[in-house]
């Protein structure tokens, strides 16, 4: 009878471990898609830009539409990890990975709205009132997830 309990306990543990890995994968479609899309609008506004542009401009644009593609593919590689290593599926492992890739992605689509807030401020404003203005939020992100960490 123990060893039917163990069984039990093993399977219980195991389905609880993929339900997390798969509850991490809904987020990460979840987040990609969020990006696709952003990059859609980025490479809408790449290929017909506004008269306005200048190469400073062009560059930003270039640079963020660079980086929200990172982030798209940081946010599809738990999925592809998963479906590499699927029949020796490290739970553990794959969470850490997942972790990895979110950082990553997070950054990169942080630098993304960065800069594609600043073209839009540059447009109505001066160049260092419009690359400053969209740090306001970063700061704030910053500011939370430090007093976050200290409670």
């Amino acid at each position: 009878m123990s060893s039917e309990s163990a069984d039990d306990r093993m399977t219980r543990y195991s389905s609880e471990h993929y339900d997390i890995v798969g509850a991490d994968l809904d987020w990460f479609i979840i987040l990609a898609t969020a990006c696709t899309i952003f990059f859609g609008f980025l490479l809408n506004i790449a290929v017909n830009p506004p008269s306005y542009f200048i190469f400073f401009d062009n560059v930003i644009l270039l640079a963020a539409l660079y980086a929200v593609t990172v982030a798209t593919t940081m946010f599809i590689m738990p999925v592809i990890y998963h479906m590499t290593h699927y029949r020796r599926l490290d739970v553990e492992r794959f969470l850490s990975r997942t972790k990895q890739y979110t950082l990553i992605g997070i950054i990169c689509v942080m630098l993304a709205m960065y800069l594609g807030l600043g073209l839009a401020f540059s447009s109505k404003l001066p160049v260092q009132i419009a690359y400053s203005l969209p740090s306001l939020p970063f700061i704030f992100i910053l500011f939370r997830s430090i007093i976050h960490v200290r409670e």
